[in-house]
């Protein structure tokens, strides 16, 4: 009686592990975004199962309560058409009402676009921050507010967006380093790791771009990161302490703490 999330391949079937096959055989239900793709999975490394339910963005909230029952008196399998579950799909309201229902939620654990991305880029894992998908409008001033952030960034894409998303991202810092990795494991794949300007010019001279991408992007130096913001008069220290984390290449934390230590001694200062 449990949710048992189960990686799936992001682009070879062969990555499937063994004990994923067990899993899958064993649930009483598959919980999928999209059940025909899961289907086929099923089929190609010779699952046939029977019962397989869509659980998407329009429906989670609806299903998750009846799912988490029925993992509460069985055994249901959450699954993401590529990858690792509740990364960037649906899935987080189910695992949420098992938890809430007192159901165990359990992992086996496999493919991730996402580590994988981050390891052959080559840029340091910590600290870092996945963004998950950029938004479609706005892109100009999310990506001087993202860039402002020192540390390494990842973040997924879809072919024909890329493009524009590295071009938007360079005019902010065209020197900030970059790794394009697409078609991870498969037969195609490509990562490709230089400055943000020289990615950007690279894929706008490509006529076509396949296969989704993540982009993760290194990390930043002092100049770099410091934000192009000014700060109100009004402002408090956790502002300033915001502003100056990144000039200082150090926590928010550090940087708050160091800004009443030269409060107190100013303040002791006047006292005197």
């Amino acid at each position: 009686m449990a949710l048992w999330i189960v990686a799936t391949p992001i682009g070879t079937l062969g990555d499937l592990s063994p004990r994923a096959r067990e899993r899958l055989v064993a649930v009483d239900v598959v919980a999928a975004e999209d059940t025909r793709v899961v289907r086929r999975l099923l089929h190609a490394v010779g699952l046939h199962r029977g019962e397989v339910v869509a659980l998407h963005a329009h429906n989670e909230d609806g299903l998750a309560a009846s799912l988490a029952e029925r993992a509460r008196t069985g055994e249901v399998a959450l699954v993401s058409d590529a990858g690792t579950p509740g990364i960037s799909d649906p899935g987080r309201a189910l695992v949420a009402a098992c938890h809430a229902a007192g159901v165990p939620v359990l992992s086996v654990p496999g493919p991730s676009a996402l580590a994988a991305a981050l390891a052959a880029s080559g840029f340091p894992a910590a600290p870092s921050t996945f963004l998950g998908f950029p938004p479609r409008k706005g892109r100009e001033n999310w990506a001087a507010e993202v860039l402002g952030r020192p540390e390494t960034l990842v973040m997924y894409e879809a072919p024909t967006r890329i493009a524009g998303l590295v071009a938007a991202l360079a005019a902010v810092d065209p020197h900030r380093p970059a790794a394009m990795c697409r078609e991870l494991s498969k037969a195609h794949e490509e990562v490709r790791v230089l400055p943000m300007a020289a990615l950007a010019a690279d894929l706008s001279a490509r006529s076509e771009i396949r296969g989704e991408v993540v982009l993760v992007v290194g990390p930043g130096t002092s100049a770099q990161a410091a934000p192009a913001a000014t700060l109100d008069e009004g402002a408090g220290l956790k502002d300033i302490a915001a502003v100056l984390a990144a000039r200082w290449e150090v926590s928010r934390r550090e940087a708050y703490e160091r800004l009443l230590a030269i409060e107190k001694g100013l303040a002791g200062d006047e006292g005197a």
